[in-house]
């Protein structure tokens, strides 16, 4: 009881009022809008506000219809008067509704409903027409008989009987006819009933527990104002069903060497709710990993020695009091009050990562609820770029266009997919790593037919050699003839490979004098790369020469050649 009092009074510090005012405060439904969302890698926060006149004392303000997977942790009030307003503690509970959630849902429900009715209805129709053609099948049948009883009496009328059977005939044709146009009633709205039942099932598929939901969260705030205010007021939370990944566009303009980057957001959201001209944020936090780790305790080793149980209950009665004392002294504290006050809650932790980005969308974003991906502008990034011609004799005869671009600026670049366009035109897609600024990352552009490239094998021979241990010998030499067809000069990287050992009794060695020159070895930390960097001149042609040589004991054998 004593605990259950103190609380109580942690309640007072916020009211002034007296206790049989704030148990029959007035209930003021707070008619909320979407405003804004910020959305992270597997959840958004969504802030609504509301706009409300509030009199002079003590009121509870209802948020109803909140989403039933809000995570009630991540619950946040705050509000702005130009009256004192005095927030109290934030509470929440499910209420059970005859509608639906989802209001897509609902609204597809309602509309299987009124064809079900409709198929009644076409269905009733037919088995009427079904009476119908019975009734005309016996009345035919009893004419033949009443037919024969007059041709047994020589009392034959052919002129009544031709126009009976006429009528017999064209109402059966005319039944027929309508049975026909409900069968086809009947299959479109089967079709169309289908067809809404998927899309009910798109919308619930990332949850199938939402599957005809009928549960809200309503929050409640009461508050406390000493004149009659407009109040406004925004309640935060966090929902899953919401993700957003990176994407970029590439453009390189060959004549003047440029190379933009536009970055996009891909969002994709299943809350039940469409957003409509909100403020949106990409964020590169994830609240769902915690902000760090826990405090490392000291670990303590002693001998187990058995205490009374008394002892221990006197322990658990100190620490009860010692905890109660805080509390009250909480409750008695003054509570500061200023003009616009701002009721604080506490706030879901974010991780950082080691960094967090945030992109806010400029104007406001529209992001419907079916899964639809909505690719939304960014922003675009400054590069310092320098193209390169880059080429690999060994994989291909093909010359490749290559820009090499360093990040400026301060945001990084998240990985994700970016398409290349070379001069306008779509040449492809790549991926993009993760880039901090001052990082460089290469992109290539497809093939440079101006640069011809011939590569030729001028040796490949197998010997042995040694006096008492003889060795086996692998010796390659490879010609690679390169000319530049362009009008302007051209840089060209070339890159060749060449074996590399793994055992101490595999000697590779590269042939200097059937090498050419100025090559980097071991080209970008990977072993047996090497690179070779020139520049060609319109029309200049040149050639590029590696050699090397393998050499491993007699009578083994060797992979990787």
């Amino acid at each position: 009881m004593f605990r259950l009092f103190s609380v109580f009074l942690c309640f007072g510090v916020f009211f002034s009022v007296s206790s049989s005012e704030a148990v029959f405060a007035a209930e003021i439904m707070a008619k909320s809008e979407l405003q804004a969302a910020t959305v992270y890698t597997n959840r958004a926060t969504l802030t609504r506000q509301a706009i409300i006149d509030v009199p002079a004392g003590a009121h509870k303000l209802v948020f109803s219809g909140l989403p039933n997977d809000l995570l009630p942790d991540s619950l946040r009030a705050e509000g702005s008067a130009k009256a004192s307003v005095i927030f109290g503690a934030l509470s929440h509970k499910q209420v059970f509704a005859a509608k639906l959630v989802i209001p897509r849902e609902q609204e597809l429900h309602d509309k299987i409903e009124a064809l079900q009715d409709q198929r009644k209805v076409v269905s009733a129709e037919k088995a009427a027409l079904g009476a119908k053609q019975a009734f005309l099948t016996n009345l035919g049948k009893l004419a033949g008989l009443r037919a024969n009883e007059d041709i047994a009496e020589i009392d034959l009328k052919p002129e009544q009987w031709g126009a009976a059977a006429d009528t017999i005939q064209g109402n059966t044709a005319a039944i027929l006819k309508a049975n026909l146009a409900h069968d086809i009633s009947l299959r479109k709205i089967d079709r169309e009933i289908r067809k809404l039942q998927k899309d009910i099932q798109d919308i619930t598929a990332p949850d199938p527990r939402a599957y005809g939901r009928r549960s809200t969260y309503q929050v409640s705030i009461p508050l406390e104002v000493e004149v009659a205010t407009k109040l406004t007021i925004e309640l935060s939370y966090q929902v899953p069903g919401v993700s957003w990944r990176p994407l970029y566009d590439a453009r390189l303009d060959t004549e003047t060497g440029d190379l933009e980057i536009t970055q996009f957001g891909v969002v994709q959201q299943r809350t039940g709710e469409d957003w409509k001209d909100i403020a949106l944020v990409l964020s590169t936090a994830q609240p769902h990993r915690g902000a760090g780790l826990p405090d490392l305790s000291p670990m303590w080793v002693n001998l187990f020695q058995r205490e009374p149980m008394a002892s221990k209950r006197a322990m658990f009665s100190a620490g009860a009091v010692m905890e109660d004392s805080a509390v009250m002294a909480l409750a008695e504290a003054p509570m500061e009050r200023r003009r616009e006050m701002k009721a604080q809650f506490v706030q879901a932790e974010i991780d950082t990562g080691g960094f967090t980005s945030e992109y806010r969308i400029p104007g406001p974003s529209t992001v419907v609820s079916d899964g639809t991906e909505s690719k939304l502008l960014i922003g675009s990034f400054e590069t310092e770029n320098k193209l390169q011609i880059q080429i690999k004799p060994q994989l291909s005869t093909n010359a490749f266009l290559v820009a090499s671009a360093k990040l400026k600026g301060e945001a990084p670049i998240l990985p994700g997919r970016v398409s290349l366009f070379r001069d306008g035109a779509y040449v492809g897609q790549s991926v993009f790593p993760l880039l901090r600024p001052e990082e460089e990352h290469s992109l290539g552009f497809g093939i440079d037919d101006q640069i011809a490239v011939t590569r030729r094998v001028m040796k490949d021979e197998h010997s042995e050699a040694g006096l008492i241990s003889k060795d086996s010998i692998k010796e390659r030499h490879f010609l690679t003839e390169l000319q530049n067809l362009h009008t302007i000069p051209v840089e060209l990287i070339v890159f060749e490979t060449l074996p590399v050992s793994k055992d101490k009794k595999i000697e590779v060695e590269i042939k200097n004098k059937a090498t050419s020159p100025g090559f980097e070895e071991d080209a970008d930390n990977v072993k047996g790369l090497l690179r070779w960097s020139l520049k060609l001149e319109p029309q200049q042609k040149t050639d590029i020469k590696l050699g090397w040589k393998v050499s491993w004991p007699e009578g083994s054998s060797i992979s990787g050649l």
